[in-house]
């Protein structure tokens, strides 16, 4: 009997049971078995079945538990605060409060939008973080002041949305593009978001080497229709093209190796723009009536690593190459790109025209630009004949008159600084709607965010109105600064590695305070000490203390290092220090070497380093500037000098460590970890070498020449070669260890104006961590001055007789120490003093204010005296505190009235706004006659919504005669807020601020319960820490909070971010609002379980709250029943 073939032993099953044999005759046997093999199939249907029906039923199960997850995912995100919102903690913009089911309530009242599609799989190509374990050094509160300055309206705001997570990879080197052909159609934008594109990138091959692939960027978005890769003219066969979209990158592999020569790379693609997945075109809808479009215009922004999602190329600022670019477009629209477009080409549409663009010099991808859109211009000419043009929208002209007039002038400074002629036949500014940054520096198109080159002047000069003028023009004239100084530093001289981004930020970023000096030097000065001031602060922190160069691995690390603070304002001081360090005469020679060498070229800092004199004179000593300078560029944060006098035998002991906040809190003391010990003499330090002193020039003179203006013609790039720029690339990436040490400059001054040998300076170089010398000159009773007229950006503090000294002297004549350093130890005594066991010695020091007179110093004095006032308004001290400060406030009061006088004094307040709404709190609650809370109390209840003066004062005054009046004088006001809390908008977040001042019980729990009603943390925040009142209402905080008890458990899980890895901001800044132990015990109450995050915060507050009571009632009190006569 013939065997069965094996493979037929499926076949009933695949047969519907039919079986075909090929053998003619079909035994009994044969019959049984085909039984057998019907049952078998039926048992595996069956067991199939069963199997099918268990997988679609975990697929179902899977996708409703992700759904739920998404939906607690999307809950939890809304908890998020848009950072304005939390940085200005005004109500100003709240919603109307309603008031919802709690079955059905959401935290906050944004929400996100479904998912487009289905999930992304992708490749993880970031490793995880560690896990470690927190402490108490891990907790910081929220920073008391939120402005950022210049930076803020620049590129620091990157928008809502990061780039992706992806990996920086850097590309091969042996093939480089030195040129692309760029034709785009632009008709399709409107209407289909989409662009079409042909691009030619011509590549040069360096060498005969066995590498088969070629790498390039490629956005996910850009779809690869068709691709050609020719040599010498003839077809180079290409075996595969691979994507990578995790990365970004497109992939090539060759049939041979690369041969050395030229090779040109054709790609026709289509790629979708104004997606959410690609931020590097912002697209704008003008509201049109049964329109089909989409769109009507869009501009572009590639930095950092966008300009792969407009088109494939090798998107690394080091890379740079000319580009030829052509844009078939709708005859409608203007179309703007980096040159300037060549007479349109004819086509047979009649609707639709070719632009074709001049040919750029060599520029890096983020540089590249595009706009489009029905734009009409304004034009004027540099003094040298460059054509300026501002773009905008029709009715918006007007609005652009002030940007047309002052561009050219800032060109045209530049150009004489610089002796270096803008490199471009044109530059266009663009006011462009629907743009995410303050201004985006593309070469030869400049885009604007409108609102932030925008402003129609008043017609009066009304003071107000001309003090308005002044800083909106100073606020604009920034900007166009910044972006105009680009076209030099970052477009001009481009940073090889996104590590190095201080070159383009730092030098863009200090050339603005050289230009607004010229015309506006009282506000430029206080801005950039302003901004220092916020510096020191933010890199005092733990969770700020960033290095300027620092490792760079992924897009997103590269989109945060457009940090306001961390990037621009370090970068320009770092600048100004080495402008310092070699005098004004030879940075301006420096900077101007450093551009001529390095134009159309990419560079490190070792470029720069080239450039600048080698050596860095201070006193005596000559140090290698290089190496001064690498470790204020690879250190983390800044560091803290300390000057230790020994009394009894001249003896000085000057240390230096790396500055952190909380290792001057007391209360945190105790911890076992992270403590941190200054070496003394014995284990490494050096002694002072007196004869450092011997040669000091008490003044040091500048050498001088006088230079004459020249003009220049705008110069052809030079050539420079494909091999040239491969070497440069070449050179290896050096970022540096942060370590703890810096070499410092250190400069001390003692002596007074008043006596014959005046006041003397020492300088020296602290290199290691601590040096001990001795200076016979100094008598005991004289203060120790480091760092006069804060000059370079380090923290000093001294032993507390030495503080004292200096607070004395503060106190008997002030203008014995200049404006600068006053300002530099109003912000140290409250870094290294409040905070200690000896916070008398720092509200000394402060009540010297009752006698400042410079207007700058005043106003760091209004931060540091509120802030002292708001930690102790809780306590029983706060009367006796604003009694102390009663005088000082009076003087703030008088330097205010005294800046009206002079429109660009005043304009000195608008740097930070927020000063005048501290003041007007202070002058409330130390009960001052110009508070005028009666008048403006009885002016509101007679007219609550007409608003004739300055709405921060009048709510202010309101608010004191609130809280401070017996609640039979105020009964009508607390009746009108009562029935005004059923109103909406801006109205109703004044109403909130004003009842929660109130002393009427009935009202304050009405108002509880309509703030938690909102479900918005925001306005929680805000009801909390008033913008109109130094008053500490606590019967209100309790009705809150009570409130608050009242939400689920998932609510207040959510609102304090209990179960994730961070603490939300909101949640961080509604727990660090409390002022009393008794208060932190009923938040405390709200949940069992606050993980172990917001254990350490309760941990961290409890100390806190305990030394603010210990204090108050220890030395505070005691120095408020001393004679400070003799203090």
């Amino acid at each position: 009997m013939q065997t069965k073939p094996r493979m037929w032993e499926g076949d009933p099953c695949l047969r519907n049971g039919r079986l075909h044999t090929r053998q003619g005759n079909v035994t009994e046997s044969h019959r049984s078995r085909k039984s057998d093999f019907a049952r078998k199939c039926i048992a595996i249907i069956l067991l199939h079945a069963i199997f099918l029906f268990a997988i679609l039923a975990a697929l179902i199960i899977g996708h409703w538990i992700s759904e739920e997850n998404q939906k607690l995912n999307r809950t939890m995100l809304n908890t998020t605060l848009t950072e304005a919102y939390l940085l200005e903690g005004s109500m100003a913009n709240t919603a109307t409060p309603v008031m919802h089911d709690h079955k059905h309530t959401r935290l906050l009242t944004t929400s996100s939008g479904q998912r487009k599609g289905p999930p992304r799989v992708v490749e993880r190509l970031i490793p995880l973080e560690k896990k470690r374990n927190f402490t108490l050094v891990d907790v910081f509160p929220p920073p008391p002041d939120g402005g950022f300055g210049i930076a803020e309206q620049l590129h620091a705001i990157r928008g809502n949305k990061l780039t992706t997570d992806a990996l920086l990879v850097p590309l091969p080197l042996y093939i480089l593009p030195y040129h692309y052909d760029l034709k785009f159609d632009f008709t399709k934008f409107d209407t289909d978001l989409l662009i079409r594109a042909n691009v030619s990138i011509y590549l040069e091959s360096y060498g005969n080497s066995t590498e088969d692939e070629i790498q390039f960027h490629l956005g996910p978005n850009v779809k690869v229709e068709r691709m050609r890769l020719r040599k010498d003219g003839r077809k180079f066969y290409a075996k595969t093209f691979k994507r990578e979209d995790s990365k970004k990158l497109g992939r090539i592999s060759l049939r041979d190796p690369l041969q050395k020569g030229k090779y040109v790379l054709e790609i026709e693609y289509n790629a979708t723009i104004c997606d959410d997945d690609v931020d590097g075109v912002r697209c704008s809808l003008d509201n049109q009536t049964n329109s089909s479009l989409k769109a009507t215009s869009f501009t572009t922004k590639f930095e950092p690593t966008l300009a792969r999602a407009f088109f494939p190329c090798w998107d690394e600022p080091g890379v740079k190459a000319t580009f030829n670019i052509s844009v078939k477009h709708d005859k409608r629209y203007v179309v703007l790109s980096n040159m300037p477009g060549n007479p349109p080409l004819g086509h047979w549409d009649e609707q639709v025209t070719t632009t074709v663009f001049q040919t750029t010099p060599p520029m890096s991808t983020y540089l590249v630009a595009f706009a489009i859109g029905e734009f009409v211009k304004l034009e004027t000419r540099t003094e040298r004949g460059i054509p300026v043009t501002v773009w905008t929208y029709p009715e918006d002209l007007m609005s652009m008159k002030f940007t047309l007039e002052y561009a050219p002038v800032i060109f045209d400074r530049l150009e004489d600084i610089l002796e270096i002629p803008y490199p471009l036949p044109k530059v266009d500014l663009i006011a462009a709607r629907n743009f995410h940054v303050g201004g985006m520096e593309n070469w030869g198109l400049v885009v604007f965010e409108f609102s932030s080159i925008a402003y129609t002047p008043p017609i009066t000069n009304h003071v107000n109105e001309t003090v308005d003028r002044m800083y909106n023009e100073f606020r604009i004239g920034k900007l166009i600064a910044h972006e105009a100084a680009h076209q030099w530093f970052g477009n001009l001289v481009t940073m090889r590695d996104w590590s190095e981004l201080f070159l383009n930020e730092g030098f863009a970023t200090f050339y603005v305070y050289e230009m607004m000096s010229i015309e506006r030097p009282l506000t430029a000065q206080f801005e950039y000490y302003d901004s220092l001031a916020t510096l020191v602060a933010a890199q005092s922190s733990e969770d700020h203390r960033l290095s300027l160069v620092r490792e760079l691995a992924t897009e997103s690390q590269v989109e945060l290092s457009f940090h306001p603070t961390n990037l621009y304002t370090k970068g320009c001081v770092l600048i100004r220090m080495i402008r310092d360090l070699v005098s004004d005469y030879d940075f301006k020679a420096a900077v101007r070497r450093y551009l001529r060498r390095n134009a159309y070229r990419s560079v490190s800092r070792d470029d720069l380093f080239a450039s600048l004199p080698a050596y860095a004179d201070h006193g005596a000593e000559q140090k290698k500037l290089s190496n001064v300078l690498e470790g204020w560029l690879v250190n983390e944060g800044l560091p803290e000098v300390t000057l230790i006098r020994n009394y009894d035998n001249e003896m000085m002991t000057i240390s230096q460590r790396k500055t952190l906040d909380h290792d001057y809190r007391s209360y945190l003391k105790d911890r076992k970890s992270n403590s941190r010990q200054s070496r003394s003499a014995e284990d490494g330090s050096t002694l002072f070498d007196d004869t450092l002193f011997e040669g000091y020039i008490e003044k040091k003179t500048e050498r001088k020449r006088k230079l004459r203006p020249t003009r220049r013609k705008t110069s052809t790039p030079p050539s420079i070669s494909p091999t040239a720029r491969r070497d440069e690339l070449r050179k290896p990436r050096r970022v540096g260890a942060s370590q703890d040490l810096w070499t410092i400059p250190i400069t001390y001054m003692f002596g007074s104006l008043k006596t014959s040998e005046g006041q003397v300076i020492r300088e020296f170089w602290l290199k290691n961590r601590t040096v001990s010398f001795g200076d016979a000159e100094i008598s005991p009773n004289q203060a120790v001055l480091v760092n006069p007229e804060w000059k370079y950006p380090y923290r000093v503090n001294y032993d507390l007789l030495n503080w004292k000294l200096l607070a004395r002297t503060l106190h008997q004549n002030h203008l014995e120490i200049n404006n600068k350093s006053r300002m530099q130890l109003i912000q140290d005594a409250e870094y290294f003093l409040s905070n200690s066991n000896n916070p008398h010695l720092y509200l000394y020091l402060l009540g010297y204010l009752a006698h400042e007179s410079n207007i700058n110093v005043m106003l760091f004095g209004i931060d540091a005296v509120y802030r002292f006032i708001d930690v102790f308004k809780a306590t029983q001290l706060n009367k006796a505190i604003l009694v102390y400060f009663e005088p000082v406030i009076s003087q703030m009061d008088h330097l205010l009235n005294e800046s009206q006088v002079d429109a660009e004094t005043a304009s000195l307040w608008l740097v930070r706004p927020e000063r005048l709404s501290k003041l007007y709190q202070m002058r409330c609650a130390a009960g001052l006659a110009s508070c005028k809370n009666e008048f403006h109390t009885q002016k509101w209840s007679k007219s609550p919504d007409e608003w004739t003066e300055d709405v921060h004062k009048q709510v202010t005054a309101v608010c004191h005669q609130l809280f401070s009046s017996p609640l039979e004088a105020v009964k009508t006001v607390n009746e009108l807020l009562d029935s005004r809390l059923h109103s909406s908008g801006a109205k109703w977040a004044l109403t909130v601020q004003l009842a929660a001042c109130s002393h009427d019980q009935k009202l304050l729990r009405k108002t509880a319960r309509a703030v938690v009603g909102t479900k918005n943390a925001a306005v929680y925040a805000s009801a909390l820490q008033s913008d109109f009142s130094l008053h500490y209402n606590g019967a209100f905080r309790k009705y809150l909070w009570t409130e608050i008890s009242k939400m689920s458990i998932f609510e207040k899980t959510a609102l304090f971010s209990t179960n994730t890895t961070t603490i939300l901001p909101a949640s961080r800044v509604l727990l660090h609002s409390v002022k009393t132990i008794d208060e932190l015990q009923q938040i405390r109450s709200l949940l069992t379980n606050w993980g172990p995050l917001l254990t350490l915060h309760f941990e961290y507050l409890e100390r806190y709250l305990l030394w603010v009571s210990s204090v108050s009632q220890g030395v505070l009190h005691q120095f408020f029943a001393a004679d400070l006569s003799n203090f």
